[in-house]
């Protein structure tokens, strides 16, 4: 069985003792500016030892996780190919193209009483007293209204 991220979790246990020793040794001099310094630095490398631990241990779950998911694919692959209908002499006509999704409001906003919807495919769609209609693009509703013509 594989170990991943002992290397790492052995770090920042010798980093969190490091900093445990200086936080120590700081401790009888904490009067003086040397013994801030070494209490101050001593408690930032414990906590980076922590961090490092629980990052080591992350990567030895993570590598686990991923050991295993080869094997259910493989494994789901050939559920497929066992349960796959025999193929088909004539061949089936392939779409083109893939069927589009249907565009997203992006923005709106509302301007001498219209309602302005702004669509992720460039349309535009402008709402005034119950009634909608659609411009395939600013440039469209711009050239229909003959405002902000530049």
């Amino acid at each position: 069985m594989r170990r991943y991220g002992l290397g790492v979790i052995f770090l920042g246990l010798a980093l969190a003792l490091s900093g445990a020793y200086g936080m120590w040794s700081g401790w009888d001099y904490i009067q003086l500016e040397r013994g801030w310094s070494l209490f101050i630095g001593g408690a930032t490398a414990v906590s980076g030892g922590v961090v490092t631990i629980a990052i080591g241990r992350a990567i030895g779950v993570l590598s686990r996780i991923a050991d295993k998911v080869p094997a259910t694919q493989a494994r789901a692959a050939a559920d497929r190919v066992e349960d796959a209908p025999a193929p088909q002499h004539q061949q089936q006509p392939v779409a083109a193209t893939p069927p589009q999704k249907p565009p997203v409001e992006v923005d709106r906003y509302i301007a001498s009483g219209s309602v302005y919807v702004m669509f992720s495919d460039g349309s535009v769609e402008v709402q005034t007293d119950g009634a909608a209609r659609r411009y395939p693009s600013l440039a469209a509703l711009r050239a229909d209204t003959g405002v902000g013509g530049g």
